[in-house]
């Protein structure tokens, strides 16, 4: 049996490796598409910057990669081994089929583990580095977000023109502030700027010397030139790097940090965040959980397909793990319902998964 095991491991583990590197490198690429290509190509972020990044993302797309990887992994090996009849060939030598789904199932246990460390401590952290490198970027070098010569348009509310920049000024500065239907509000004049990042606030705050500004009022009444010797003005970066806000949202906190919110919200009597907590808690725990579940299932259901192909057994993968993801957001929604415990509704896939597959199992061990 020690000789089947290893079979079945090895072959098990490199299908596993496979799934989870192609997923978590699919994830990442369209991360970097979605958050970071535009301030790459506009000189916001360096290449080095970019990779350390994407490096630093890794462990939260892993934690989204693995439930796949494992469905994957388990229809390829058992699938193959069913197409060679190598399964056949097990049971007619005596071996229970329980015993030829062990290492799986081991393994599949494992995953369990791998995968609640990482929910709740390495991807959290991750998110965490990233969160400190892209404040660090801003507070060392703020004149990233102004390109001279040309209309910046990055900061929602306003558009900003520099002739050009003498080190750490900006010579000949032009903004206009719009109001919520769009229209200028204000024109800003002034000689040379200085950009600096403000850590509390988030923003970069602009301090002008030697201007004028101009406020344009209803009906289009202009009203007088006001000359300053210095103005600030304050320009949030929430909307350009979301990732970079002060405030920590909880499915970015680790397990720690949620207990101690969740001690916090009981004693303020604040029954909606101790929900909210509990739910993003459990959560995490039953995506990892559904390792296992959708292994279960996995299991029977591969050597019932009899099929090889990699890409067909990709697409079932596929459907079975967005099917799961669909379930567990469409429940998480009840979070601002706490008298129905979604918190627990949340283990309800699961269950039934487990149900299914434990009786899929069964059912074919008696064959």
């Amino acid at each position: 049996m020690k000789l089947i095991y290893q079979y079945i491991s090895r072959q098990f583990l490199f299908y596993l490796g496979v799934a989870v590197l192609f997923l978590a490198i699919v994830l990442l690429v369209g991360n970097v598409m979605k958050s970071m290509m535009n301030f790459l190509a506009s000189g916001k972020l360096s290449l080095g910057d970019c990779f350390f990044l994407v490096v630093t993302l890794v462990p939260s797309m892993i934690s989204y990669a693995l439930p796949f990887g494992f469905v994957v992994a388990t229809l390829l090996t058992m699938g193959e081994m069913s197409v060679n009849n190598e399964f056949i060939a097990l049971k007619s030598s005596g071996i229970s089929p329980f015993k030829i789904f062990l290492p799986i199932l081991f393994l599949a246990s494992c995953g369990v583990l791998l995968s609640l460390v990482i929910n709740f401590h390495y991807a959290p952290r991750a998110i965490s580095s990233v969160k400190n490198k892209l404040q660090n970027i801003i507070r060392e070098d703020p004149l990233r977000f102004i390109t001279p010569q040309k209309f910046v348009r990055d900061f929602p509310g306003y558009i900003i023109f520099v002739q050009n920049l003498d080190q750490k000024r900006l010579n000949d500065f032009h903004i206009w502030e719009f109001d919520k239907h769009e229209r200028v509000s204000a024109y800003i004049q002034a000689k040379t700027g200085i950009l600096e990042y403000d850590v509390q606030k988030n923003a970069l705050v602009l301090t002008l010397l030697e201007g004028t500004i101009e406020k344009r009022l209803e009906r289009e009444k202009i009203m007088p030139l006001i000359a300053f010797e210095r103005f600030s003005l304050d320009l949030p970066l929430d909307n350009i790097f979301k990732e970079a806000r002060m405030q920590k949202k909880i499915r970015h906190m680790t397990l720690g940090e949620m207990l101690t919110l969740r001690e916090q919200s009981i004693k303020d009597h604040d029954e909606a965040k101790r929900m909210e907590v509990q739910v993003e808690m459990q959560m995490k725990s039953a995506i990892a959980f559904a390792i296992l579940a959708l292994v279960s299932v996995t299991i029977p259901l591969s050597i019932k397909l009899n099929r090889k192909e990699t890409s067909i057994n990709v697409a079932i993968a596929l459907l079975l793990c967005l099917g799961y993801y669909f379930i567990m957001v469409v429940l998480s929604f009840l979070r601002v319902q706490p008298h129905i415990h979604p918190d627990l509704l949340l283990w309800i896939p699961n269950i039934l998964l487990q149900t299914l597959g434990i009786g899929m199992c069964r059912r074919l061990c008696r064959y």
